[in-house]
């Protein structure tokens, strides 16, 4: 069994400090698995702990590689799509709690939908977890959230070398990819709703922050 900052990993199976909202989150879970959605199996909670099965696949660090072509981006758009879609059916129980202030719309966003929370399996994105700040959005919050690591924005040729990109990164390309593996149809002006998430989320950091 491994330990990684109280996180416990014993085969698929994942035991990770209860929080607050929890529960909520593991609602959320079960209504997307109903809709064959590939997210983290909710298992049980108990009073300390939360319990979810893997999503199988290379995710964290190992994401970098599978990312790269314009076709992986297009099939994280596409299961981002999915997933939203799959929220929209889904009514929060009137207990629900969120570790960040709603948004407000007519789904949930996922809130942090960067290639190191998807699952990938032969360069294709295949599933999608961490959903602790998941809440109640429009969609636009986690497409432009998304945009913003997978064009990239990242400007640094250290960390894009990192990530595996060279001279030929066509980030135009890659965010057609994206909004067309979605099926986006709104005009959509990307550098103005990248930089309206990056300020919400660095108001997020300290609403949280404040908070301990």
């Amino acid at each position: 069994m491994v330990d990684h900052r109280e996180i416990l990993i014993d085969g698929d199976l994942v035991c990770r400090p209860r929080a607050a909202w929890t529960e909520t989150i593991h609602a959320l879970l079960h209504h997307l698995r109903a809709s064959d959605l590939p997210v983290p199996e909710p298992v049980r909670v108990d009073e300390v702990y939360e319990y979810v099965r893997l999503v199988p696949g290379d995710a964290g660090a190992d994401a970098w590689n599978h990312q790269v072509t314009t076709d992986a981006v297009a099939s994280a758009g596409a299961l981002l799509r999915r997933v939203h879609d799959a929220t929209a059916t889904w009514r929060p129980p009137r207990w629900a709690l969120w570790a960040v202030p709603a948004e407000g719309g007519s789904i949930i966003c996922h809130g942090d939908p960067q290639p190191a929370n998807f699952a990938w399996r032969d360069a294709a994105a295949v599933g999608l977890f961490d959903w602790d700040v998941a809440r109640p959005a429009e969609r636009l919050s986690d497409v432009a959230y998304a945009l913003e690591r997978l064009a990239p924005f990242e400007t640094d040729s250290a960390e894009l070398r990192r990530r595996g990109f060279g001279d030929d990164l066509d980030r135009r390309a890659r965010i057609d990819a994206f909004l067309d593996g979605y099926g986006w149809q709104e005009p959509i002006d990307v550098v103005d709703v990248v930089i309206g998430r990056q300020e919400r989320a660095i108001d997020e950091v300290r609403w949280l922050g404040e908070r301990g």
